[in-house]
């Protein structure tokens, strides 16, 4: 859209119970001071995410080899965040120990509620249109402990919405659909797939993150052009190159990679682009920075005068995440589960963890849209002057993270492989 840089992001994360004979728990495992045994580095919270992010985001380009896609590891981690704080023994321990979130529940309520609250205040900038919003969907006839309640409502502005899964399932379906579609602001369409909700599905735990900025320094359109994108060593796509000079933009010239990040109008969000010397289709997956060289990037950026060609370009993402995190160590909360802390009962796993992501770029700013939904269920069921210019020319597979720049937490990570 012309004169608009958006960005949009909804994360559902589906947690299904089915329970022919539902386990007692004693009720001191039901503490809300429970401490996981910790069995890794307990580090800030906003580290720790970004820690899983970019653990995460290697997993998907992976997966993805080749292909340009997206993904919002911050609308997962906010959908998550909810379902581990009912977590207990051995589920909440695999799950800290993949998300990287704080063993001490109680730390770590605190921390996100904390982290929830710096992600709100960009929405006080006028100069960025921000939407942030978690939301319970709960089976009308399933009990949650009290507790786990004031806790949604404390620390994860988690409102509940009572829905009948047991007689209108299909209709649910569509309801959260068209929630996340407004909160979004149409970007996110049909999130929940027909059929993924049934008589058996207790919640769906839902994050929406919609962001729309525009670019403090954005490219005129007079000065877009169509020019090679090089795929790999042997093919080439003509695609439309934004471009611009300006002498104060942050660079790093590394070993293996350029990289310069891009200011918004709102100082709270920024654009990392990370163009790898040697990248292609094939490997980019194998050049992602891990978290240490993610830092590493942020702190090498100095203010440089920059000539910098930019791909216009639109990536829609589409994942289930269940087997990618079952990979990464996390398997009881998908069977056996523990989620105690919800219902006082060993009754829900998480059936299914879904995401969309919508992320586009033109001159003007970038559009991006994310929807992330957890599924739990009952378990019963050029000019002369341009060499004064350092030189950024992405004309090949590059990665981009936008971040917030309070924490530098990603917000969205992913690579551009082909126009």
């Amino acid at each position: 859209m012309k004169n608009l840089f958006f960005l949009f992001l909804a994360s559902v994360l589906i947690l299904s119970i089915y329970c022919n004979t539902p386990a007692k728990v004693a009720d001191n495992d039901l503490s809300r001071n429970t401490t996981i045994v910790q069995t890794q580095e307990v580090m800030p919270l906003p580290m720790g995410m970004s820690l899983f992010s970019m653990n995460l985001y290697k997993e998907i380009s992976n997966l993805f080899k080749g292909r340009n896609v997206c993904l919002s590891p911050v609308s997962l981690n906010l959908a998550i965040g909810m379902v581990y704080s009912g977590a207990r023994t051995i589920t909440a321990q695999e799950m800290s120990a993949v998300l990287k979130f704080n063993p001490d529940l109680n730390a770590f309520r605190s921390e996100f509620r904390n982290y929830l609250n710096s992600l709100k205040f960009i929405g006080n900038d006028e100069l960025v249109d921000f939407n942030l919003a978690n939301r319970i969907f709960i089976e009308k006839t399933y009990d949650v402990l009290e507790q786990y309640r004031s806790d949604m409502n404390t620390y994860f502005d988690g409102a509940f919405e009572e829905v009948d899964f047991v007689q209108e399932a299909d209709m649910v379906e569509t309801y959260i659909n068209n929630w996340v579609k407004l909160m979004t602001k149409d970007r996110i369409l049909n999130l929940i797939p027909r059929g993924t909700l049934n008589a058996a599905t207790s919640m769906v735990l839902v994050n929406a993150l919609y962001i729309k900025a525009k670019w403090k320094l954005p490219f005129k359109n007079e000065n877009t052009r169509e020019k090679p994108f090089q795929v790999n060593q042997t093919e080439q796509i003509s695609t439309k190159f934004m471009t611009q000079r300006q002498p104060n933009i942050k660079y790093a010239h590394l070993e293996n990679a350029d990289a310069i990040e891009l200011d918004y109008t709102t100082d709270k969000l920024s654009l990392l682009i990370m163009l790898p010397k040697e990248s292609t289709s094939e490997n980019i997956h194998s050049l992602v920075p891990n978290s240490t060289e993610y830092l590493t990037i942020l702190e090498s950026l100095q203010p440089q005068k920059v000539y910098m060609e930019i791909p216009k370009f639109k990536i829609e993402s589409s994942f289930s995440l269940v087997d990618i995190l079952k990979e990464m160590g996390m398997r009881s909360a998908f069977a056996g589960a523990d989620f105690s802390g919800i219902s006082g009962r060993r009754d829900l796993f998480i059936s299914a963890i879904l995401q969309k992501v919508f992320f586009e770029v033109d001159e003007e700013g970038t559009e991006a849209a994310a929807a992330t939904a957890i599924v739990m269920t009952r378990t019963a069921y050029v000019s002369d002057d341009r060499t004064e210019y350092k030189q950024f020319i992405a004309n090949h597979p590059f990665i981009f993270i936008l971040k917030e720049n309070s924490n530098n937490t990603p917000l969205f990570i992913g690579q551009y492989v082909k126009p």
